[in-house]
């Protein structure tokens, strides 16, 4: 491995790990504990916790496994690893922060406002290295694809859309269901 190639991969490994780490205080911290479902395989994960008890991690990496199956036969295998990496990095960090984060459950704007802020972070940094967290993320860029006009931002808000009507019958709240719009604006 050249210099070049190793400051990459170093580059890569330290932007997603910090990315993930992001992600993993915006669920364990904001989301979860709030009932808030910001949409995305993540929001099915934590709706899982809360019907199951499941570890939301572990449940983001079983979901996430046909996804990113799939996007090994759209894209091909090499471009698809540095998303592989970055959905076992969140997936592991969600259940190790889930030990020690504590939950917020202050006033719900902002448990919106700073889960929207987290999330956004985290996805920034795991996209400038060219992966995303599985998912939402990747069915967006599978599907943005085959429907260049839509940009992968817009993809990922009709999926989460799905996922945040689906929360608001899981909770029984309209109101969880509208915190999670809130989280999604301010991540996209």
């Amino acid at each position: 491995m050249n210099a070049k190639a190793l400051r990459g991969f170093l580059l890569d490994a330290f932007f997603m790990t910090v990315g993930a780490m992001f992600y993993a205080v915006c669920i364990n911290a904001f989301t979860a504990p709030n009932n808030i479902a910001a949409g995305g395989v993540t929001g099915v994960a934590t709706m899982l916790q809360y019907v199951f008890g499941t570890p939301i991690g572990l449940m983001v990496l079983l979901i996430n496994v046909p996804i990113v199956v799939w996007g090994m036969v759209e894209i091909g295998y090499k471009l698809v690893v540095k998303t592989l990496a970055a959905v076992v990095l969140s997936s592991v960090m969600i259940d190790i922060f889930a030990k020690f984060v504590p939950a917020y459950r202050g006033d719900p704007i902002l448990v919106a406002i700073f889960a929207g802020v987290c999330e956004g972070v985290g996805l920034s940094l795991t996209f400038i290295r060219g992966a995303t967290t599985g998912g939402t993320d990747m069915a967006a860029r599978l599907v943005g694809r085959r429907l260049p006009q839509f940009s992968m931002g817009k993809l990922m808000l009709v999926i989460d859309g799905l996922v945040v009507v689906a929360s608001g019958f899981v909770y029984g709240s309209i109101e969880n269901a509208m915190y999670a719009c809130i989280v999604i604006f301010v991540s996209t």
